[in-house]
């Protein structure tokens, strides 16, 4: 068990330890993609998150949260960028592109921010390994769907896939540093609460899990309201991309 200065550097650590696999595995990910299509990769990354989720459900020590973090990154770098890529693929024409898109952006504001108030009440409530087998039980479903729908095996998969770019010529394109740089910063301010909030509320406020969890709902409304101005004013205005950006 941790303590003080400690379990803070612990908690770090196990965020980011998502973040850093996902940041290593993106660029493999983006280019097996290329190779074999969007749905077989989908389906994997899937697979790999339903195996972390009920992983953290029975963890009993730090080193299996941390291997189940872990394996939270190397799900997401497939599942992440093969679905945004085939929602791109599937999308080719203005503004149905940027709705589908935005739709897409609005739905993971909608698991990052209204998921920890639900996860919070479970745990306090029902327990540790309840939230966990519930997102597992999300994980299990949504590849059920996938399968049913766009079967990675299915004759045609990769029929009409674009030509991928190689990625040194991506990594000097200022278009998509630019992008990636507002990414960055905008990542940064909740880098720093999600390992630490959690702590401070409670050692400061004596504050319950269902409490922790609750103060990360009110910045889901600006945000999906956010998303949802950018998609309209992108529609009607597509050549001020850049500035809806700034």
């Amino acid at each position: 068990p941790a303590t003080g200065d400690n379990e803070d550097v612990q908690i770090g650590v196990l965020f980011a330890s998502k973040a850093m696999l996902q940041l290593l595995v993106n660029p493999l990910s983006g280019t097996l993609i290329d190779r074999v299509g969007y749905e077989a990769p989908l389906l994997a990354g899937l697979a790999v998150m339903f195996l972390s989720t009920t992983t953290f459900a029975f963890a009993g020590n730090y080193a299996t949260l941390f291997a189940a973090r872990s394996l939270q990154g190397l799900g997401s770098a497939f599942a992440d960028t093969a679905g945004i890529a085939l929602i791109a693929d599937r999308y080719a024409e203005e503004p149905a592109r940027s709705r589908a898109l935005g739709t897409a952006l609005a739905c993971i504001s909608f698991g990052s921010l209204a998921a920890p108030p639900f996860g919070g009440v479970l745990y306090e409530f029902a327990g540790k390994q309840v939230p966990f087998l519930v997102l597992a039980c999300v994980c299990l479903l949504d590849g059920l769907l996938l399968l049913a729908l766009a079967p990675p095996c299915a004759a045609g998969a990769r029929a009409n896939m674009p030509v991928g770019t190689p990625i040194h010529r991506l990594m000097i394109d200022p278009y998509i540093a630019v992008v990636a740089g507002a990414l960055a910063t905008c990542n940064i301010p909740l880098a720093f609460l999600e390992p630490t909030i959690a702590n401070w509320m409670k050692e400061s406020m004596g504050a319950s899990e269902w409490e922790v969890g609750l103060t990360w709902l009110p910045a889901f409304f600006p945000h999906v309201l956010g998303v949802y101005v950018t998609v309209r004013l992108a529609a009607a205005y597509p050549h001020l991309q850049w500035f809806y950006g700034a």
